[in-house]
Formats: C-alpha cells, sequence, structure tokens
C-alpha cells in the first residue's frame, strides 16, 4: 500500500485558475472563467482549460480522501478521463463519468447521486475504486455505490491494465464564483482492493416523483432556502414593477426554473431552482427556432447598457463584465456565442448570459442592472 499525503504548495494551477495558500495551510482554490458541467458534452475532460492539478499519478485500486470547504456551487473532481461532481444543481445529468472510459455524455439516472455539500463548513469527500466497485461517502455517508462502470467490464481489462500501468491523472475544477479550501488531500493505493463497508445507496430511491400538474409560484418558493426564498420573492415584486421593460413570468412545468421575458426588449431573467444549488442569470436571449443558420437574437445592448452603468458605478458594470458565462470552445460551428467588450477588455459569452450567485450583493447587481436598463430604454421613447 502507498500514502500519498499532497503537499498542498505542490498542487499546480492551469489556465485560469488560481491559488492562495493561507495562513493557516490550508489552500484556496478559485477561477476567473466559467466552467459548467454540461461542458463535459462537448469538450471531454482532457480539454477542461482551468483545473488545478496533484503531483503525479495513481494506479487502481486506490481511494481519495478530502477535507475541503466550498462557498457556492460547485467543484468538480476530475478522476483520469472521468469526473464526479459535487454540490451540481440538480438538472445535472452528468455528475459521474468513468474514469477510463468516459461517454462524455448526459446519462440521466444511470449514476445519479445526492452530491450536495454543506456551504462555509469542512467536508470529508471519500471516493474509493476498486476493479470491480466504486463508493463516494460524503462526511462518512454513503452517497453512491456501483459494480458496473464501464472501466470494470470484463472486456476492458487489457486496455484498462494499459492505462493503469501508467496511472491515472488527478484534477480539480470548480464553477466561476466559487472559492474551494483544501484543508487535506490525501491517496491511498491499494495493493488488493480498497476496503468498503456498504452503507444505505439505492439507486430507485433517486428517481423524481414528477406530478402531473404544473407547480405554483407560491409552492416553489416553500421548497427554497430561507434566505433564498426571501431574495426571489422581492426580485418577483420588483420585475413586475418595471412598467416599460413588461417582464412576463413563465413557471418551467417540472418547477425547476422561473424564467420573466421582456419579449419587446430580447432580455430574460432566470432562477434555476435547485435547494442550495440554485443559481440567477440574465441575458439577452438567442431565438432558436428552425435551423442553427436562422438562430438570432432580438436585441442586444450589453455594450451600451455597461458603458451608461460605468457613468455612476463602475464597480457594478466590472462585475456585471466579469460574471458573463464564458464560452467553453464548444467548437467553431456554435451559434451561440455572443462577444462582449467593456473598458479594454473581451469575454466570449456564452447564449449573451450573465450568470451569478443566490447572495444578497448579487440579487442587488440585477436589481440595479435593470432598473438602468428600464430608465435607458424609457429615456429612449
Amino acid at each position: 500500500m502507498k500514502n500519498h499525503k499532497i503537499d498542498l504548495t505542490q498542487i499546480a494551477a492551469h489556465g485560469r485558475a488560481e491559488t492562495k495558500l493561507l495562513k493557516d495551510k490550508t489552500l484556496d482554490f478559485w477561477t476567473t472563467n466559467s466552467f459548467l458541467s454540461h461542458h463535459f458534452t462537448y469538450l471531454g475532460n482532457d480539454k477542461i482549460k482551468h483545473f488545478i492539478s496533484l503531483p503525479g499519478e495513481y494506479r487502481l485500486p486506490f481511494r481519495v480522501d478530502m477535507k475541503i470547504k466550498i462557498d457556492s456551487p460547485a467543484f468538480i473532481l476530475l478522476l483520469g478521463g472521468g469526473h464526479i461532481s459535487f454540490s451540481t444543481p440538480r438538472q445535472d445529468n452528468r455528475k459521474i463519468d468513468d474514469i477510463a472510459f468516459p461517454s462524455n455524455k448526459p446519462n440521466l439516472d444511470k449514476y445519479s447521486f445526492i452530491n450536495s455539500l454543506p456551504y462555509g463548513e469542512y467536508t470529508g469527500i471519500s471516493v474509493s475504486c476498486n476493479y470491480d466497485e466504486m463508493q463516494i461517502l460524503i462526511n462518512g455517508e454513503e452517497r453512491f455505490y456501483t459494480a458496473r462502470m464501464p472501466y470494470m467490464n470484463k472486456k476492458n481489462k487489457n486496455e484498462l491494465e494499459a492505462m493503469n500501468a501508467d496511472g491515472f491523472e488527478i484534477k480539480l475544477a470548480v464553477f466561476k464564483h466559487a472559492v474551494l479550501n483544501i484543508k487535506s488531500i490525501t491517496i491511498m493505493e491499494f495493493d488488493e482492493n480498497t476496503p468498503i463497508k456498504r452503507g444505505n445507496f439505492k439507486e430507485a430511491a433517486l428517481q423524481q416523483n414528477n406530478e402531473n400538474k404544473k407547480p405554483a409560484f407560491d409552492d416553489l418558493m416553500k421548497k427554497l432556502p430561507q434566505n433564498f426564498r426571501n431574495e426571489v420573492i422581492k426580485m418577483d415584486e420588483y420585475l413586475k414593477s418595471m412598467r416599460t421593460l413588461k417582464f412576463k413570468k413563465i413557471i418551467d412545468k417540472n418547477g425547476g426554473r422561473i424564467s420573466y421575458v421582456a419579449s419587446n426588449y430580447g432580455i430574460s431573467y432566470v432562477v434555476d431552482l435547485s435547494g442550495l444549488e440554485s443559481s440567477q442569470n440574465f441575458g439577452w436571449y438567442i431565438i432558436t427556432g428552425g435551423k442553427p443558420e436562422t438562430w438570432h437574437q432580438k436585441a442586444d445592448h450589453m455594450e451600451e447598457l455597461l458603458a451608461e452603468i460605468a457613468k455612476s458605478n463602475k464597480e457594478l458594470a466590472q462585475r456585471i463584465f466579469s460574471s458573463i458565462s464564458d464560452c467553453a470552445g464548444c467548437g467553431s460551428g456554435c451559434k451561440c456565442i455572443i462577444p462582449y467588450k467593456y473598458n479594454g477588455q473581451k469575454r466570449l459569452a456564452c447564449h449573451g448570459r450573465v450568470t451569478l450567485r443566490m447572495n444578497s450583493g448579487d440579487f442587488n447587481d440585477v436589481k440595479e442592472f435593470f432598473r438602468q436598463l428600464n430608465n435607458f430604454f424609457e429615456n429612449k421613447k
């Protein structure tokens, strides 16, 4: 058995990932560029640009033990060619992909698990990978178990052995705005199987119970954490008061999203509902009906409005620009890349969206943006 206690000073940052060793010897990690779990579909693990990596390579069977703390969604553990997502929204259908033979495709409930983490407190995560079984523990609770990952299939044995002889890299990635604090990471390579003590994980318990009727706004609010609920209710009232923009509220039939659309001006505001993993975004939406070559925006005043906001509040304009959902590089044929410029900076926006956290400061930024936008269009009348 080999026990690798990772020296946090030896962790390497790549792309626009940034790290800072704190006085208490823990390591903060964040990135200034967007990363979302659905990017695996287009890129695969090997093309993720902004991440940190552990020194060396590791061989099956092994166990990864981490003590980490995160302040907002989300954190991705990149194992070999695959990944495990933590603290991602419930809509994430790519929570796990195979270490050796990743599909880079949505896997729906096949490898689903409750991946929520508490925010602002240290959490223990253990991932055990044997040749014939895999287990994920969060604070000692079994959150996932399977004996049917692709790498376990006997037909892949020879190819897996060749990969394992070289070893697998281990990397970490986070969503933009999230700060991951790492207290410790230990990798244990075993001569034989990693000891696994079974818990109470049951795949059947994760199946969704879809109701036939469309949920009401008040019912959805009851399912949100109290601090999120208060902010969303205030935002709902605020957007309804925008007489020029005239937002129309649309509730997703499955209760996973509330959208506010100002169709006369081509802009929308969205709250994706997923408990603690909820998020908000706004942007100049793309009309995607018909063939891709016909996709277009009805309007886009982002650069003009940022310049207007900067006249009275440069900090807000910069926060909005920095929160643009960055293009992941899906491909040269993508019709949803919107280029933006502000104050000598450039960003390629995915669907023209700005994504923010669910804290009071970010909600206030959204309100101020729409107040300025409402006045912007009023002055154009």
